[in-house]
C-alpha cells in the first residue's frame, strides 16, 4: 500500500484495511485490518487474523463500519448475528502493533465459535495472542 492510496481512501471513505498474508508471519496467522476507524468513527479500529480472501475480510470491515456510521457499538463478549448471514460473530480486544483492536472472531463451518469448546481448532487459533510486531 501506498500513503497516497491510504489518504485517499481515508478522505473518500474514512477508513482503509491493511493485510499482511500468513506467509509473512507463520503461515497460520494472517493480520488484516483497519486504520481510520478510531479517528473517523470513534470506535475502536478491527482485526482479523484468519488466514482467508482479502476481498471477504474487506466485506465484513465494510459491514461492520456501515453498522458504526449509523450509530452502533461493537462489544466484547457479544454475539453478533447480522455481520454474516447465516453466522453469529464475536469481538474480542487484543493490541496490534501497539495499539487497541478489536478482533472479529469468526465462526468455523458449523458456525461454532472459537470461544466454545467444540469449534474446530483451526478457528481457534483467532483466540492466539500473537505477535504480530515481529514478523520473522
Amino acid at each position: 500500500m501506498n500513503e497516497q492510496w491510504e489518504n485517499q481512501m481515508l478522505e473518500e471513505y474514512g477508513w482503509y484495511m491493511d493485510a499482511i498474508y500468513a506467509e509473512e508471519y507463520d503461515g497460520v496467522h494472517a493480520n488484516y485490518h483497519t486504520h481510520g476507524v478510531q479517528e473517523n468513527f470513534n470506535h475502536v479500529d478491527f482485526q482479523i487474523v484468519l488466514d482467508m480472501n482479502p476481498k471477504v475480510v474487506n466485506d465484513i470491515f465494510y459491514t461492520l463500519i456501515d453498522f458504526i456510521k449509523s450509530g452502533r457499538k461493537f462489544e466484547e463478549s457479544k454475539e453478533y448475528t447480522d455481520i454474516i448471514e447465516g453466522f453469529k460473530v464475536g469481538v474480542k480486544q487484543y493490541k496490534e502493533m501497539g495499539r487497541d483492536v478489536l478482533r472479529v472472531l469468526l465462526p468455523d463451518e458449523n458456525g461454532t465459535l472459537p470461544t466454545e469448546n467444540d469449534c474446530n481448532e483451526y478457528y481457534k487459533s483467532q483466540l492466539d495472542d500473537y505477535n504480530f510486531d515481529s514478523n520473522n
